[in-house]
């Protein structure tokens, strides 16, 4: 409640424009009855300023209007090509404080899609608008209210064919990433088909080309011995418990003086990758129209094949040298530990390929909207590792004693069998949606949303490791249902209880029913609430059982030797030997979380909002990966961890566990801010109007060929009588002005939308957001320690959880040329290691990146293509990823960085330099 207070008080602060008239909404899309060949086609004058409501094309059912609002010159000032990655720009804005964390629910002009491949690589300048709304509007379409959603609207008409070139390099060298893209698409009215290419070949990157500090390994190309209990190996060199062999050794059998103390080292950091090497395509079909008159289809196929080849460093081969032996001086049995490069580096080669096909259906029944997906997804995975080299005969001929076997001598070993891995997971699913009004209230109508749908998955696995042959088939089948109800309460336009402005509540309840696990419920309840224009409060309150995944449940045990862990108890990085699988003991979570939303427009006549959002979620008895080795879980799971008598850490039981209890609660909030800049050319048609200047356009051609004659301007206006070029009723619709290109901005062929869309001006953007953790704590047992990730305490090998974190966006882009800053900013943690008598501290810096994009749209230098008209349509982009090179500084108690810690391993590639080159044929 005092949350709640605190954001309400802030709107005391609102100028006086808050409380007028909203602005006139966008007027709402042609008739229908209109004639086919009397529809207007979209052009990009001078944006209108909306409000998102229900009139615009392509909103989202409810009354939940956007958070934010994207036009098309907005969507240009990020200077990206696809879906994707406009939406990598947007996180700021599309993160949930709700406990989802991942990608938001993506729809298509206010439907519901198969999935995100149908619309991940469109191109931008085929998007008309976006909208990003609150958790609460993903309900209406029958998703859990743990993301936000984006919508997008696509243009009525559109073609287009883009092709890029790109490379990606590292500056510190060492990395370099190939590719291209190929995209066919049209857009006419309901009907879509596009075809998506893409091709990148990113190199190797290994430890050698980072300077990689290579961790203690008594394996060498030299070789070196030790004794078998870390004891002293031989008085006449004292305390030493390794040394190395001498270089005679390999043709004779060498005397105790011909050891030393220091030992061999080989550095394999040239035959280990840090990044493999790697070989990526991708193809993405997509084909949308109507049938049955009124019903769009959609149908979306996908294939995406994937293939790696890591390093993993030398053969390595560990030979016993008994007492006795011809070969061994000492008094005591030794290890000879020895590397062979002769054979080049061990190595992993990994290929994946993952098929996706999915179908959507929507329709209108009278005021009732309805759709069905359906989705069948097939992903394969091979996996081929070299295990190393046979040493089983060698050994053999060494304990015998044998004065012919010189274990220093060089190796010719037969391989050991490779360990391989085969998985492929089906999952398949069915969900129908119908959404619309129940009945009427003097606020309005009571809506509702009903969905139902089944899906069933399967996982497959075979594997042979170490000699070893293991199997597992996992299945599960889930039945669910999900309605959402909205009831409005106050409506200020309806005359119904004014004083309240505008209320709704709203409740859902979703049911899973689980094969393998039982059923699962989900009760959630909320408010909308727009007490003044400008204002508009959310508030939402969840709880949610959540099951363990079918592979956390059943997959089966594999233990992997030679892992490099950090353990916080000695402050060292050690090897160790990890069990990982499922574990059939875990037990459903159940999730209640808190959400307070509070979103500001308090000046109409600007674009600029703040959004505030305090959320606040505790789990009872949290699923999580089991957590580093720490002292206090360590004392609470003594089981799944083994030591030595020295108190090395030998030994990891890594599957997955239940903590008793979890508490989280942040407070986010930011601002977003535009600015239009009027364009050279809109200046040189203003002059060009006002009879004091050219017409900008002339000597200008269309795509495709001679310039078309002159027509007279065309009567273009909307039902309710406003211009249809962007409001501005000067503007001749369908054309520049006299003597200029045809119009038609949306369909590929005129000059609005394709040439760097100059007429709509150009944008000046920030946005700054701010996340303030104000508590992440973990009950590891029942009676057990509790964690606090903000003062000390960690369960990942990350550190703890940064107290603030800092996201920051500028833009500006006119008249073609474009700049974009991204900043971003994590303060530092440190973690309490070690134990109560022998404390060993780790600090984890704070750490600053900032990315930049530059780019020139050549169309949207008019004078440029006038004398080269190739130039249209062409971009130009250099990309510095990790602007700074900056990487996270971590040190133990002494100052050192621990050899797990190192920067090439927290960011391998560092700062990136990308170049592009993208151009649109149409």
């Amino acid at each position: 409640m005092r949350v709640l207070c605190l954001l309400l008080a802030s709107t005391a602060a609102l100028p006086v424009q808050a409380q007028q008239t909203a602005p006139t909404p966008a007027a709402p899309a042609a008739s229908q009855a209109t004639p086919r060949a009397a529809e207007p086609e979209e052009e990009e004058g001078e944006d209108i300023v909306v409000t998102g409501t229900r009139t615009q094309r392509g909103a989202v059912i409810g009354d939940v209007t956007p958070e934010e609002q994207l036009s098309p010159a907005d969507i240009r000032s990020y200077g990206v090509s696809s879906v994707t990655e406009l939406l990598n720009e947007l996180s700021p804005q599309t993160r949930s404080g709700r406990g989802g964390g991942g990608a938001p629910v993506v729809l298509l002009n206010g439907r519901r899609i198969s999935g995100f491949q149908e619309i991940r690589d469109l191109p931008t300048e085929a998007i008309q608008r976006v909208d990003i709304l609150p958790e609460e509007v993903a309900l209406k379409y029958g998703y859990r209210a743990d993301q936000r959603v984006v919508n997008f609207v696509l243009r009525r008409r559109f073609r287009a064919v883009t092709a890029e070139a790109e490379d990606r390099f590292a500056t510190e060298g060492g990395r370099n990433t190939p590719g291209g893209e190929l995209d066919l698409l049209r857009i006419r009215n309901d009907k879509r088909v596009n075809l998506h290419l893409e091709y990148s070949q990113p190199g190797a990157l290994t430890e050698a080309e980072r300077d990689i500090i290579q961790a203690p390994n008594a394996a060498a190309v030299g070789g070196n011995v030790s004794t078998l209990n870390r004891g002293a190996i031989d008085p006449l060199f004292g305390n030493a418990t390794t040394l190395g062999v001498p270089a005679s050794a390999a043709t004779g059998a060498p005397a105790l003086g011909d050891f030393s103390t220091t030992r061999n080292v080989t550095d394999q950091g040239a035959y280990r990758t840090l990044l493999p090497a790697q070989r990526t395509f991708s193809a993405n079909g997509t084909y949308a129209t109507t049938i049955f008159g009124n019903v769009s289809a959609s149908i979306n196929a996908t294939v995406d094949h994937n293939r790696t080849r890591a390093l993993r460093g030398l053969a390595e081969v560990d030979l016993d040298l008994p007492v006795g032996s011809p070969y061994s001086p000492f008094g005591v049995p030794v290890r000879l530990s020895r590397a062979v490069d002769g054979i080049g580096a061990l190595t992993q080669q990994v290929e994946t390929t993952d098929l996706h096909l999915g179908a959507t259906l929507n329709g209108d029944r009278g005021r009732w909207r309805w759709s069905l997906t359906g989705n069948v997804d097939r992903d394969s995975s091979n996996t081929v590792t070299q295990a190393g080299l046979d040493a089983g005969a060698l050994q053999a001929s060494i304990d015998a004693l044998d004065p012919l076997t010189n274990p220093y001598a060089p190796l010719s070993l037969g391989r050991l069998p490779d360990d391989t891995g085969r998985s492929v997971q089906t999952q398949a699913g069915l969900d129908a949606l119908a959404s619309g009004p129940l009945f009427a209230l003097p606020a309005g109508d009571a809506s509702t949303s009903i969905r139902i749908g089944a899906s069933t998955s399967d996982f497959s696995s075979q594997s042979f490791r170490r000699g070893v042959a293991s199997a597992a088939d996992i299945g599960r089948d889930i039945a669910n249902a999900q309605v959402n109800l909205d009831l409005p309460i106050a409506n200020s336009a309806q005359g119904v209880l004014s004083a309240l402005g505008k209320l709704s509540v709203n409740g859902n309840l979703a049911i899973d029913r689980l094969s393998d696990f039982g059923t699962l419920w989900t009760l959630g309840y909320g408010a909308n609430w727009t007490p003044v224009t400008g204002v508009r409060l959310l508030v939402s309150v969840t709880d949610q059982d959540e099951a363990p995944s079918a592979q956390q449940l059943g997959n089966p045990s594999v233990t992997t030797p030679g892992v490099r862990v950090f353990d916080y108890v000695r402050g060292t990085t050690a090897t160790v030997t990890t069990v990982t699988g499922g574990n059939p003991n875990l037990i459903a979570d159940n999730r209640h979380a808190l959400k307070v939303g509070l979103d500001l427009r308090p000046w109409t006549g600007r674009d600029i909002n703040f959004r505030a959002d305090y959320t606040r979620q505790s789990t009872d008895d949290p699923i999580a990966a089991f957590p580093s080795a720490t002292a206090a879980i360590e004392a609470a799971f003594p089981d799944r961890f083994q030591r030595d008598g020295a108190g090395n850490l030998l030994r990891i039981d890594s599957r997955p566990i239940n903590f008793a209890r979890s508490e989280t609660s942040q407070f986010r909030y930011g601002v977003n801010l535009s600015f239009r800049l009027k364009s050279d050319l809109q200046k040189r048609i203003e002059a060009f109007r006002a009879g004091t200047g050219p017409n900008p356009f002339e000597g200008l051609r269309p795509p495709g060929g001679e310039r078309r004659p002159d027509r007279p301007p065309q009567d273009r206006t909307r039902p309710d009588g406003s211009a249809q070029n962007g409001g501005r009723p000067d503007a001749p619709a369908g054309g520049a002005g006299p003597g200029g290109p045809p119009g038609g901005g949306g369909g590929g062929g005129g000059w609005r939308g394709r040439g760097g869309g100059a007429q709509a001006g150009g944008r000046l953007q920030f946005a700054l957001y701010h996340t303030w953790h104000l508590t992440e704590r973990v009950t590891v047992a029942n009676g057990g320690p509790v964690l606090d990730l903000l003062r000390g305490d960690a369960i990942g090998a990350a550190g703890g959880q940064p107290r603030h974190e800092l996201e920051g966006q500028a833009g500006y882009v006119n008249n073609g040329l474009g700049a974009r800053l991204s900043v971003n900013y994590q303060t530092g943690t440190r973690v309490n290691g070690g134990t109560a008598a022998a404390p060993e501290t780790l600090d984890f810096g704070g750490l600053a990146t900032a990315n930049l994009r530059l780019f020139a749209d050549l169309g949207g230098r008019i004078d440029w293509v006038r004398a080269h008209p190739w130039m249209r349509g062409t971009r130009i982009s250099v990309q510095f990823d990790n602007l700074l090179n900056t990487r996270r500084d971590v040190r133990d108690q002494n100052g050192d960085v621990p050899i797990g810690f190192q920067p090439g391993y927290l960011d391998p590639v560092g700062r990136t330099i990308r170049v592009s080159v993208r151009k649109l044929f149409f």
